[in-house]
């Protein structure tokens, strides 16, 4: 069942960043019609075993981003992200160092990268269904924390880097102009690691976590509200279910269009 569920976490990821690839393809060949620019916070948290661990722990990231949406014409969208992360491991724990450490400090910073595609699949009416996929990336930054209590002097550094692909249809009412809600369905692949050194005078050690390929679903609720001519607000919120519970994403963005 691991291996299986590897397979298709592996094929995921290849075919969300197939659809991107072939959607700057696509863009690099049309005329570019509309330019939207702004800034993107979005919030995410999953529960996770890392590999070779029995008990769960959570990943949660908060990302702020500047943001630039293409507009090619008959609701083919191109967008890119690129700021800051913050990403937190609650309940993460180092087990096989010299000195066995628990992961208890605020969240490591980090550079985000993203790439969005929203493609449109079919209208009826008032309804509309598009293809939404999406890539992001963090690269985290090295950090170091002095170990205390001890008789010599000690340190820990820890260096972390996730990437998350998602992919689904996004189904849109058009009724009220202005405000467009959306119902979202997404299949959710992750990919993380984060490697610890530690030294404590003659005493050197490395532990690193990994998860190779944690793949989950989502649902949520957005809409788009344009509030001027040149500013629209772009909001949704949602839950990403597992065994025993829910994770939640949320995400809020302020663009302006040229």
């Amino acid at each position: 069942m691991r291996k299986r569920s590897r397979m298709v976490g592996r094929l995921f990821f290849l075919g969300v960043v197939f659809v991107l690839a072939a959607g700057e393809a696509s863009a690099a060949e049309s005329k570019i019609k509309t330019l939207m620019a702004g800034l993107d916070y979005n919030y995410f948290s999953r529960t996770v075993v890392w590999d070779g661990d029995t008990e769960s722990s959570r990943l949660q990231a908060s990302l702020v981003s500047a943001r630039t949406d293409f507009g090619f014409g008959k609701g083919l969208t191109l967008s890119l992200s690129a700021g800051v992360s913050l990403t937190d491991f609650e309940g993460l724990a180092f087990g096989t160092l010299p000195i066995s450490l628990a992961y208890d400090a605020s969240p490591i910073k980090g550079l985000v990268l993203g790439a969005e595609i929203e493609a449109p699949l079919l209208k009826s009416g008032d309804f509309e269904i598009n293809a939404a996929g999406r890539l992001v990336s963090s690269f985290g930054m090295s950090r170091t924390w002095p170990l205390e209590g001890f008789a010599v002097e000690g340190e820990a550094k820890g260096r972390s880097n996730w990437i998350e692909a998602s992919a689904g249809p996004r189904v849109a009412y058009l009724f009220f102009g202005a405000f467009v809600p959306y119902l979202e369905v997404s299949a959710r692949w992750l990919r993380a690691d984060f490697r610890m050194d530690e030294t404590l005078e003659d005493l050197q050690g490395r532990e690193t976590k990994r998860i190779k390929g944690d793949f989950s679903f989502s649902v949520a609720l957005g809409g788009d509200a344009r509030v001027s001519d040149r500013l629209t607000i772009k909001a949704k919120a949602g839950f990403i279910p597992y065994a025993g519970g829910v994770d939640a994403l949320a995400s809020v963005g302020l663009l302006y269009l040229f």
